[in-house]
């Protein structure tokens, strides 16, 4: 059997944007019974234990994904070296990373950038599936591809950030698992037909 592939998502507290991404994906993956892959979220300024944003909790909660029990992590240099991917909300989170281990440069996406980075030819393994996106030609830097922070902003925020959450998510368990088979919702698609419902 071979390894996980390991997906590092960092943000700054560890407190919003990169635990969503984490449960998300988790969410996203079970329900393609898709296995292999190990995730995890740490903050470029984090501080140890404590519990995601209210809101976060809150906005995913409505679409039957639990936060309640995340507990931020600062960000260790053995974690980004063992990472296969490493996706980072805004670009200056990719500067402090590559302040703490400059050799991960090549493993680093932008969380926004994930869904112009889906290969067009399928590898065999999930390792081969994420050097095949890691290759593709990334887009123009722009501002736009930051992931704002809504920590502090109101619910609408997060709401926000949870719509372009899942449009990297999306694409990210594409590139891992292969296309969503007709029989298994998209993110969003379960909140879109029935708010209150669970998975």
């Amino acid at each position: 059997m071979s390894d996980p592939v390991k997906v590092l998502f960092v943000c700054t507290g560890n407190l919003c944007r990169s635990p969503m991404a984490e449960v998300l994906l988790r969410h996203e993956l079970r329900r393609r019974r898709c296995k292999g892959i190990k995730i995890s979220s740490a903050g470029t300024w984090a501080m140890n234990d404590n519990t995601a944003s209210a809101d976060a909790i809150s906005v995913l909660a409505a679409r039957g994904v639990g936060l309640a029990a995340h507990r931020s992590r600062p960000l260790a240099i053995d974690e980004l070296d063992s990472a296969d991917l490493i996706v980072a909300m805004t670009s200056v989170h990719v500067r402090e990373i590559l302040s703490l281990s400059p050799g991960v440069e090549h493993k680093i996406r932008l969380l926004k950038e994930l869904d112009k980075l889906v290969p067009k030819r399928a590898a065999d393994t999930r390792q081969e599936r994420v050097a095949a996106m890691l290759a593709v030609a990334r887009p123009r830097r722009r501002r736009a591809l930051d992931l704002d922070d809504p920590m502090g902003l109101p619910i609408s925020s997060y709401e926000r950030c949870l719509a372009e959450l899942d449009v990297g998510i999306s694409a990210l368990a594409d590139v891992l698992c292969g296309p969503v088979s007709s029989d298994v919702e998209t993110p969003g698609e379960s909140a879109k037909r029935d708010p209150g419902s669970g998975p």
